[in-house]
C-alpha cells in the first residue's frame, strides 16, 4: 500500500497543476456559457434547462477524459523508460497507478457537472422539475459514463502497447496501422456484439432499472427521457472479464516486448 501511495503522490504532484486549472475552468464555462446562452436563445427557456443540456453534453464529453489522461502520462513517462522502470514496483502499479489517476480525473470533472447543475438547481425556481427526477436520472448518467470511461481507457491502453509494439517498424507509420487495427477490432466487436449467440448466451439475466424508481414521477424535459434502463447480468459479468482480460493481455505485450 505504500508504494501505491508513494506512486499516485507522485502522479498528483507532477500533474496537479493542470488538473486543478481544467478543472476550474470546467465550473467557469458551465456557469457562463448557460447564461450567455440565454441571452442569445429564441423561445422561452430557462437558464436552468440551458445549464442541464450543455452538462448533459460534458458528462458524456468526460467519457474520454480519463483515456486521454492516461495516455499523456503514459507518453510522457516512455520518453525516458529508463527512469521511469527504475522501480521495484510491478508493471501493474506503475500502469495501474496512472489508470487510478486519470480515472479520478474522469471522476472529477463528472462531479464538477453536477456541482453546477445541483447550484443552478438550488438558485433557480423550478415548479416543474423534481428533484428525485433529477437525481436518479443524473445517478444513471454519471455512474454510466464513469464505468464506460474506464473501459475505453484499458482499450485505449491495449491499442497504445499496439502502437509502441509497432514503431520500431514501422516509425511514425504505427499510428495509422493501430488506428486502422481499432477500427477493424471495433468493428468486429460490434459484430459479436450484434449476434444471435450473443443475445442467446450473454444478453442473459435482465434487470429493468425503472423498476428503482417512482412510476409516478415523470421528468418533465422530453429531451431527458431515458428509453433504455434495461440491463443484463451476463452482459455486465462479460464487459467485466473482457476488460479486465484486454489489460492484463497489454500488460503481458508491454513487459516482453516495450518494457526495458
Amino acid at each position: 500500500m505504500k508504494q501505491w501511495n508513494g506512486l499516485l503522490h507522485k502522479e498528483w504532484v507532477q500533474w496537479r497543476g493542470q488538473i486543478i486549472v481544467l478543472v476550474i475552468l470546467l465550473l467557469a464555462g458551465l456557469f457562463i456559457l448557460p447564461s450567455l446562452a440565454k441571452v442569445l436563445a429564441i423561445g422561452e427557456i430557462s437558464v436552468f434547462e440551458i445549464t442541464m443540456a450543455i452538462g448533459f453534453i460534458a458528462a458524456g464529453a468526460c467519457i474520454l477524459v480519463p483515456v486521454i489522461a492516461f495516455s499523456m502520462m503514459f507518453n510522457k513517462d516512455m520518453k525516458r523508460p529508463d527512469i521511469w522502470f527504475h522501480s521495484t514496483a510491478s508493471t501493474v502499479k506503475l500502469v495501474g497507478v496512472k489508470m487510478l489517476m486519470s480515472a479520478g480525473m474522469g471522476l472529477a470533472y463528472l462531479l464538477a457537472t453536477v456541482l453546477v447543475v445541483a447550484i443552478r438547481y438550488a438558485i433557480t425556481p423550478q415548479p416543474e422539475a423534481i428533484f428525485n427526477e433529477l437525481l436518479f436520472y443524473g445517478s444513471l448518467l454519471i455512474i454510466g459514463v464513469f464505468l464506460a470511461s474506464i473501459q475505453f481507457m484499458v482499450y485505449g491502453f491495449f491499442f497504445i502497447v499496439i502502437d509502441q509494439l509497432l514503431k520500431p517498424f514501422l516509425k511514425g507509420f504505427s499510428f495509422v496501422v493501430t488506428l486502422i487495427l481499432f477500427i477493424i477490432s471495433a468493428r468486429i466487436y460490434g459484430e459479436v456484439t450484434g449476434s444471435n449467440l450473443y443475445d442467446k448466451f450473454i444478453r442473459v439475466g435482465s434487470f429493468d432499472l425503472m423498476s428503482l424508481k417512482n412510476p409516478v414521477i415523470d421528468l418533465q424535459y422530453d429531451y431527458f427521457t431515458v428509453t433504455n434502463t434495461v440491463l443484463y447480468a451476463g452482459e455486465i459479468i462479460f464487459a467485466v472479464l473482457f476488460t479486465v482480460g484486454l489489460f492484463y493481455l497489454a500488460i503481458a505485450l508491454f513487459e516482453k516486448r516495450v518494457r526495458l
